[in-house]
């Protein structure tokens, strides 16, 4: 089947740039040839509207046909496919008007003139008639005398035909030489023409005298005997001309058109006195095509441009041995052409399958009927796609994007589609799938004979742009390769204009002339609206011409304060500006006639010539096309170097259109006569990487920042928060480089190493990063817990920025670290008593110092509760005077550290020894024993026994 044409879809990067570097003045080129070696050519896309195809015979084994753009008869085999031209060829190739749906010129239409219902090809030279079996051995050769004139081929018998236009014609049948009349015919018939003819019969349509308006008269002739018999032509014995429209052979029918009546006539063919059966033909096209296989009626209307119906019609099928049958669809679309074979088959060109948009595997197929009743199809040859017109092209850091007639074709609104291919190696690689459609509106200059003509430009990054506007005066780019992802500036303009473009920013003109604003495609914003004047762009770079007189003047945008300038030798006022790095083109051109052109080097401050129209500049050469089509490319950087061509293109055409230069570093592309694109390289050095525009925002809570290069570069960006934390990373080879996060944890740093990826020039660097700062708590450990001794306390590791890999930690008590208190949590112990205890975490992070926190200090870590009395103490021992008593301690809740005694007489203290010696100084008074129990880091519990009085 036929392969798919290269689609296209995606991008590079922007660029434009200033490098300077010293060169000698450039004397004015002069041609010669060769372009250099690395050209890359890219196949034509297929055009939406299949190859138009015109069978022109079909045989037993194979058939004769011709295609569009081609002058050759082609034979082909049912069984292989195989197409073999034939030694003759037509006059001229033949061509179709698609948007008519007719041929312009081809082979000769008339029913078997190249022959019919065989094998047999008549090929006809003059009154010399040979004939041939398919694309091989010559079989007879036939001289028709005088007055004879050919009519046609019919399976091995030639037809002739004698007598003028508008007199009584007679018909002869040739036979290996011999020549035999035809009877039956009225001897008054006029006009006669074949209607439709095969191996056995041919049906004739002719004029009688008093026949008026109508269709006049139709005989079928039997080729063996000769004789011609009236067909029914008139309905019902009336002799209404109009009725009835034409007759159409099929291998064991007769169909009868009656399409003022809506009806097909189908006849049993070996007899035509039985009742045919009638099909309501209401549904179609006066025009449409008939054919028979079976008990099938097949139909297909003509090409409906009206109805956007460009590719054809759909191929309906009618059973004929059933009432009311509804129409079945074989294949949509298909071809307007239904060809019988001699087996009862039918040959139809068509798609493989429907495709609303997109490309088609168009072929010619062969249709029968089945046991089942149903159509059935094979495809017998492929028929190539036509070329798909290129309308328009850019070329951007090896970006091709082409504005083709392919994918779509509704000329109400739709031309095509735009194709992106990535050129930067070989072979080229498509861009995805395809991107936006061509609309009638994007078409902005005079296009010849042209479907349309589309003005492009590349912006250096993978968008390109359109001279013309949308239908809402917006002036939009498209990122190549994408239907979606458009920048687009509203200047409030009339019918804009794009004059130039370059990475972010555009020059754009408004239709009446006057006016014109320096767009941001990337803010959406207009920058400058200032009066109409020559403008070009590098980057940031604005050259602008002066409204009057030669001074051209070059600023920074957004600033208006003029950078550099220089002013043309001759003084004259430049209509035409262009600009790539240290090159800036002018030109001096108003109705008609050059007053001056040429090229500034910005650094040696010299001119070169060059031609004043046609004229596109690139990095270090320019390219001009010729009267004759001729593109010749003239080299700045080299004194005396001649011109050569490297490129040919329709001469009505020019640039943008059908050839263009990537300013970027790049080459050359053009559209040939067959719509391949060829993309040559310049030849020329690229001028050493630039950054040639950057910009950096911090809006919308987003820091963002974009850097421009006159070419493509390797490219290695690292951007560094407050933190120190690489919150970018990235590399790869472009001519724009992006990155934007969230303007939190800013300020930032980067770093960006840019590598030609030519070789040609030194590295480039931007920015500088700031040295990573140690781990930082952007939020201090916290200790929870009560600071009480025998509680735990616990602490959070607190919040660090950026994300430690690690943490150590320890514990301290009045700024003394704990030995062994190395974990989060800890239980204080009776020697924190009285201190303020603190958490300090320790961070590490690989290519970072490290960090350190500390917690704020906790409160004074208390002393426990005091041991609780669980039995009382109990005097020991006879409480009378002359005797000695001892302490018991009584029940604790838990053991302590130590006891202390204190007792009582009469709640006054007397001793704190274990024992106590009762004297006669006692008696009589009450003695009490308080016992205290002590545990370091715990309050000191009490308890005290029950009261004895001192006895006697």
């Amino acid at each position: 089947m036929v392969a798919s044409a290269i689609r296209g879809l995606a991008v590079a990067a922007i660029g434009v740039g200033l490098v300077l570097t010293g060169l000698p003045a450039v004397a004015a080129p002069v041609t010669q040839a060769a372009a250099p070696a690395g050209e890359i050519v890219i196949p034509a896309a297929a055009r939406y509207v299949p190859r138009a195809t015109r069978i022109l015979s079909a045989g037993t084994t194979g058939f004769l046909w011709a295609q569009e753009g081609d002058d050759g008869l082609l034979w082909t085999d049912y069984a292989t496919g195989t197409p073999t031209a034939l030694a003759q060829r037509l006059p001229e190739k033949v061509a179709y008007d698609q948007d008519e749906g007719i041929f312009r010129s081809g082979p000769s239409w008339d029913p078997g003139w190249y022959g019919a219902g065989s094998d047999t090809v008549a090929l006809v030279q003059g009154s010399r008639v040979t004939l041939q079996q398919g694309a091989g051995a010559v079989t007879g050769e036939l001289d028709l005398p005088g007055g004879h004139t050919y009519q046609g081929t019919f399976g091995d018998v030639v037809l002739s035909r004698t007598g003028a236009e508008d007199e009584p014609q007679a018909y002869h049948l040739w036979r290996a030489g011999a020549a035999s009349d035809v009877t039956g015919l009225p001897a008054a018939a006029t006009g006669i023409t074949v209607e439709d003819g095969d191996a056995r019969s041919v049906i004739v349509n002719y004029d009688l005298p008093g026949d008026g308006n109508g269709h006049g008269h139709f005989s079928i002739v039997d080729l063996a005997s000769g004789a011609a018999t009236p067909l029914p032509d008139r309905l019902d014995g009336s002799d209404d001309a109009t009725e009835v429209a034409g007759f159409r052979l099929g291998a064991g029918s007769i169909l009868r058109n009656r399409w003022g009546r809506y009806a097909m006539d189908v006849y049993d063919r070996d007899d035509l006195t039985a009742t045919p059966r009638t099909v309501d033909t209401g549904s179609f096209d006066y025009q449409a095509a008939y054919g028979i296989v079976g008990s099938t009626l097949l139909t297909v209307d003509p090409v409906a441009p009206g109805n956007n119906a460009y590719r054809g019609q759909p191929l309906f099928s009618l059973r004929v041995d059933q009432a009311d049958a509804d129409p079945i669809t074989v294949m949509s679309p298909a071809a307007h052409q239904i060809v019988p074979t001699p087996d009862g088959s039918v040959l139809v060109a068509g798609p493989e399958r429907w495709v609303q948009y997109g490309d088609v595997n168009w072929g010619i197929y062969k249709l029968t009927q089945g046991a089942d009743g149903k159509v059935q199809r094979r495809e017998v040859a492929d028929v190539a796609p036509m070329p798909a017109e290129v309308f328009g092209l850019s070329l951007g850091s090896g970006v091709l994007t082409t504005a083709v007639n392919s994918t779509v074709y509704e000329p109400s609104g739709y031309l095509g589609a735009y194709r992106s291919t990535s050129v930067n190696g070989a072979p080229p690689t498509s861009l995805g799938s395809v991107g936006a459609w061509v609309t009638g509106h994007d078409s902005s200059c005079s296009s010849g004979d042209r479907t349309a003509c589309v003005a492009m430009f590349a912006d250096g990054g993978g968008y390109y742009g359109l001279r013309a506007a949308d239908y809402d005066d917006v002036t939009t780019l498209t990122r190549s390769g994408s239907s979606v992802a458009k920048r687009k500036v509203d200047t409030g303009f009339s019918s804009p204009y794009l004059v130039d473009l370059s990475g972010r920013y555009g020059v754009i003109n408004s239709g009446p002339k006057g006016s014109q604003a320096i767009a941001d495609f990337v803010a959406g914003t207009v920058v400058q609206k200032r009066a109409d004047v020559p403008a070009a762009l590098w980057g940031n770079t604005l050259w602008s011409g002066a409204a009057e007189g030669g001074k051209v003047t070059a600023t920074r945008i957004p600033s208006t304060t003029a950078a550099e300038s220089f002013t043309t030798p001759n003084n004259c006022t430049p209509t035409e500006l262009q600009a790539v790095n240290r090159w800036v083109y002018w030109a001096c051109y108003e109705y008609g006639m050059v007053y001056g052109s040429g090229v500034y080097d910005r650094v040696t401050k010299t001119f070169v010539d060059a031609p004043g129209v046609r004229v596109l500049l690139g990095d270090g050469y320019f390219v001009a096309q010729s009267d004759t089509g001729e593109l010749k490319l003239a080299d700045l950087t080299r004194p005396g170097q001649a011109a050569r061509v490297v490129g040919a293109v329709d001469p009505i055409s020019g640039p943008r259109v059908s050839w263009t230069v990537d300013r970027f570093g790049g080459g050359i592309a053009w559209a040939d006569q067959d719509e391949r694109v060829h993309v040559v390289p310049s030849g020329v050095p690229a001028s050493p990487l630039s950054i040639i525009d950057s910009s950096l925002t911090g809006a919308n809570g987003t820091w963002a920042a974009s850097w421009w290069l006159s070419k493509k570069a390797s490219y290695q960006l690292t951007v560094r928060n407050a933190y120190g934390v690489d919150v970018v990373s990235t590399s790869g080879t472009a001519t724009q480089v992006s990155a934007s996060v969230p303007n939190v944890d800013g300020p930032f740093s980067w770093s960006l190493t840019l590598q030609p990826a030519d070789g040609l020039g030194a590295a480039v660097t931007n920015g500088v990063l700031k040295p990573r700062p140690p781990l930082k708590a952007v939020k201090a450990p916290v200790i929870t817990g009560t600071a009480v001794v025998g509680s735990t306390l616990k602490a959070t590791l607190g919040t660090w920025k950026p994300a430690p890999q690690s943490y150590s930690y320890n514990w301290a008590a009045n700024g003394v670290p704990i030995p062994g208190a190395i974990w989060q949590s800890y239980k204080l112990t009776p020697g924190d008593a009285g201190k303020r205890l603190t958490f300090t975490v320790k961070t590490n992070l690989y290519r970072f110092p490290s960090g350190k926190a500390t917690s704020a200090p906790t409160a004074v870590v208390a002393k426990a509760a005091a041991p609780r009395s669980t039995k009382r103490p109990v005097i020991v021992g006879t409480v009378k005077v002359g005797r000695t008593v001892a302490a018991s301690t009584g029940g604790w809740s838990f053991r302590p550290d130590h006891y202390f005694y204190e007792w009582r007489l009469n709640g006054k203290l007397i001793s704190t020894y274990p024992k106590l010696k009762l004297t006669s100084a006692m008696r009589g008074k009450k003695l009490t024993l308080t016992v205290v129990a002590r545990k370091a880091g715990y309050h000191d519990g009490r308890a005290t026994s029950a009261t004895a009085t001192v006895a006697k």
